[in-house]
């Protein structure tokens, strides 16, 4: 409740134009946003430059934005590098993917157990199978799996990153799943797990 209330009031502050406050806002979400933007990236050369690019942007579109109260900052700041990023990728129409044991993650942000075919995997065989897999997803897909079982997002949050309903990020992880299990099974021979996934 209390961060709540602290960034509701950094935002109102920001928006006046008060840059401490911004700057708070920065100092609390710099590390998350990168370490989101250096998963779907790949490299640390653009995960800081977009990074930057991120906080840029943001702050110059508060004083566009209503309803500060009701702002979901995470969220926000997570569609504004997710945007980024997919600009990026389209324009050189590659995705790279690094080993998932080099992610420095929040243990508090890990998936569970149910519902985490790719966590449950990655634990029974190596980053670099894992890697190949997550490369022929498409990149929405790629991009909801990454907030869901990496940034420990809920389907209503991934949904304002994604711009998408509950129901629809419901599908799309859904399906996501779906391919990620069928590039194992094609590249491999086999189904990576077994037994039918819950929803959020």
């Amino acid at each position: 409740m209390a961060v709540a209330i602290d960034e509701k009031g950094w935002v109102s502050r920001a928006r006046e134009g008060d840059t401490a406050a911004f700057e708070a806002i920065y100092t609390r979400y710099e590390r998350r946003i990168y370490a989101f933007v250096y998963r779907l990236m790949g490299n640390a050369e653009d995960a800081y430059d977009l990074t930057q690019d991120t906080f840029v942007k943001a702050y110059m579109a508060l004083p566009r934005i209503s309803g500060d109260a009701d702002l979901n900052l995470s969220a926000w700041l997570h569609r504004i590098a997710s945007n980024a990023c997919m600009d990026v990728l389209r324009r050189r129409k590659l995705i790279r993917w690094l080993p998932w044991e080099t992610f420095d993650t929040n243990p508090a942000m890990e998936p569970t157990a149910d519902d985490d075919p790719v966590g449950e995997y990655n634990q029974a065989e190596t980053s670099s199978e894992v890697q190949v897999v997550l490369n022929k997803l498409t990149p929405k897909h790629r991009m909801a799996l990454v907030l869901k079982e990496y940034q420990g997002m809920s389907c209503d949050e991934i949904g304002e990153v994604m711009g998408a309903s509950r129901s629809a990020v419901k599908s799309l992880l859904f399906r996501a799943r779906e391919e990620f299990r069928q590039a194992y099974l094609s590249k491999y021979g086999q189904a990576p797990y077994a037994g039918e996934q819950s929803g959020d």
